[in-house]
């Protein structure tokens, strides 16, 4: 795309310098001063304006204020030779795309100006694309027949009061879900409580799922209503359910035979209304055989399961699912957009923490990418040379990892060692299991 640019400057020499260069590439106009920049803007459309600071009659700050009021909505660069901190922040402040202290190269000029052509092609594509879709979550756009399939599961499943447990490996949207099943039910406008159970201690779980009456236990110095009650008539839904206590497995049950809780210290049962939603990345399967899950409860739990798969498995979905992050964390006068170099890279990766990760790599990538707009392959925090995860993360267990870690007494340097992976490498599985003081 080819800029139209206004160059402003009462000193003629610097005028034409300016105006000499830029004219290899762009079509420039010249004002001589304030008054006649107002009057050349006010007849034209201008893409940049390039405007002296210090200008006899009306100054530089001047003419942006006035160009602001016509609602034109060029790019103002400041340029002056009298430059100050102040003067700066005021012009940024003010609406200035840029401020440049005379004497500055001209290939500075043309730096920023190019990434000024790249900001108003990102602009066009984005109008291109208002008819996309962006609302929702995340986990919901998709281009995955597979994943379709789950959602249209969802939405049926939705419709009913039955339990229902999600599975799926860490960061692939659980919860999401979990809301979305919620959020299509006939209980969308009741409360829709969310417990991680790995998040409290096994000590206060009990309380805190159950309530508690005054003078329960020390400390209890008055009534209150546990996790069962605060979702009643609405939704409960209990994360990583594979790791409670066998104790609390037997209550939990009780809880779903009956639809009753008793809090602690009381002596009535309260009847609930709840639906229940759990879910889980450990195996319960494995936890079965193992005898550290009771299979009573877990038939109870399994009456509908929905499978997550994950994002390596979904490729399809990535870009969708990047495009959602940009437009969710990118303010809303920014028009930021991937790279095709940078897709590439994207689709490349494995995502050992799924959409968690890919989230987090995009919120970082458009930090870095504000100045251009553009997503570039070194914005995105992705090294794809580390191939050891990808290659051992399906053989080890979280049981062996958190052995190997207290055998080398905490160190991580010498447990990825003994676990043939990088450093890099343990602890993205450290992450991916939730493993934490070890």
């Amino acid at each position: 795309m080819s800029l139209r640019i206004l160059v402003v400057d009462d000193d003629k020499n610097s005028r034409e310098i300016i105006q000499m260069f830029l004219s290899k590439y762009y079509t420039v106009d010249v004002a001589v001063n304030g008054v006649h920049a107002l009057e050349m803007i006010k007849s034209n459309n201008y893409d940049v304006i390039i405007c002296d600071f210090v200008m006899n009659d009306v100054d530089g700050m001047d003419v942006m204020r006035e160009m602001n009021k016509m609602n034109k909505g060029a790019h103002f660069i400041l340029i002056t030779a009298f430059g100050t901190g102040d003067i700066a922040v005021r012009a940024i402040q003010e609406g200035a795309y840029e401020y440049l202290s005379k004497p500055f190269k001209m290939s500075k000029l043309k730096d920023l100006l190019n990434k000024l052509v790249a900001r108003t092609d990102i602009k066009e594509q984005k109008q291109k694309n208002k008819g996309k879709d962006y609302s929702g979550h995340s986990i919901l756009n998709t281009n995955s027949e597979v994943f379709l399939e789950i959602l249209k599961n969802m939405a049926r499943i939705a419709q009913t009061d039955v339990p229902v447990l999600i599975t799926g490996e860490s960061g692939t949207g659980k919860e999401i879900l979990a809301k979305s099943i919620h959020e299509y039910s006939k209980r969308k406008n009741k409360s829709f409580v969310a417990v991680n159970c790995n998040a409290i201690p096994a000590t206060l779980l009990e309380s805190e799922l159950f309530g508690y009456e005054k003078g329960a236990f020390t400390g209890a110095d008055k009534p209150k209503k546990g996790y069962f009650e605060q979702a009643q008539n609405g939704s409960l839904f209990l994360d990583e359910i594979g790791d409670l206590d066998m104790e609390l497995q037997v209550k939990l049950l009780r809880v779903l035979q009956e639809n009753q809780v008793r809090r602690i210290g009381g002596s009535k049962d309260i009847n609930l209304n709840v639906r229940f939603i759990f879910a889980t990345n450990a195996d319960l399967d494995e936890k079965l055989r193992e005898k550290k899950f009771r299979s009573d409860l877990y038939y109870r739990l399994k009456v509908t399961e929905l499978h997550l798969p994950p994002l390596r498995e979904r490729k399809e979905d990535i870009i969708p699912i990047a495009e959602f992050f940009i437009q969710k964390y990118s303010s809303t006068d920014e028009s930021i957009v991937l790279s095709d170099k940078a897709k590439k890279i994207l689709m490349k990766h494995d995502y050992p923490g799924n959409i968690r990760e890919l989230e987090n790599i995009i919120r970082s990538a458009i930090i870095l990418a504000r100045d251009t707009g553009i997503i570039m392959p070194h914005d995105l925090d992705i090294n794809l040379s580390d191939k050891s995860y990808t290659k051992f993360k399906k053989n080890l267990t979280r049981d062996e990892i958190v052995r190997v870690i207290r055998e080398c007494g905490g160190n991580k340097k010498a447990a990825a060692e003994k676990l043939n992976v990088s450093r890099a490498t343990l602890y993205r599985l450290i992450k991916k299991h939730s493993i934490e003081d070890v």
